[in-house]
Formats: structure tokens, C-alpha cells, sequence
């Protein structure tokens, strides 16, 4: 049984996917699937993430949560008025 599935992809590799699977004599979907079933889920896990997106998880790591009852609208209002003189 199969499961339609949408997903949002850049142009450039949808192309890219439709010339391949042209070539392949097969579909888009299939391809997809074929890779994803090929992937064991213990490998899955084993990439690390790019070294950017690495980097900015350790960031967020030192922030302090916010707190539950914190309104963003109030600090917009504060800020505004510091800005210009509002009260």
C-alpha cells in the first residue's frame, strides 16, 4: 500500500530529480523511496550535523529558557517606548 506524501524542494533539485528519473526510466516517487528504504535507521542517526547547524545548537544550548508567563508584546512596548519617548 502506498501513501501520497508532499513535499517542498527547490526548483533546481526538482529538475535535477526529474532528468534523473527520465534517464532511470522511472519515477520521482520511486526513487525517493527506494533511497529512504535503503537507509538503516541506526545510520540514519549517525551523521552529524553540519558544522553550522552544530555550532548554533550549542549556542541555544547557554540560553536561558523562557519563562512561561514572558509576552514578547510586552518587551516590543517597553523597547518602543525607551526607543522614542512613548509612554
Amino acid at each position: 500500500m502506498t501513501t501520497k506524501l508532499t513535499l517542498s524542494i527547490d526548483s533546481k533539485v526538482i529538475a535535477k530529480a526529474r532528468r534523473i528519473s527520465k534517464l532511470r526510466k522511472t519515477s520521482i516517487s520511486a526513487m525517493v523511496s527506494h533511497y529512504l528504504a535503503s537507509i538503516h535507521e541506526d545510520e540514519a542517526e549517525a551523521v552529524p550535523a553540519a558544522p553550522l547547524t552544530q555550532h548554533v545548537l550549542e549556542l541555544g544550548r547557554a540560553v536561558k529558557p523562557v519563562p512561561a508567563d514572558w509576552d514578547y508584546r510586552d518587551e516590543l512596548s517597553d523597547a518602543i517606548a525607551e526607543r522614542y519617548g512613548v509612554k
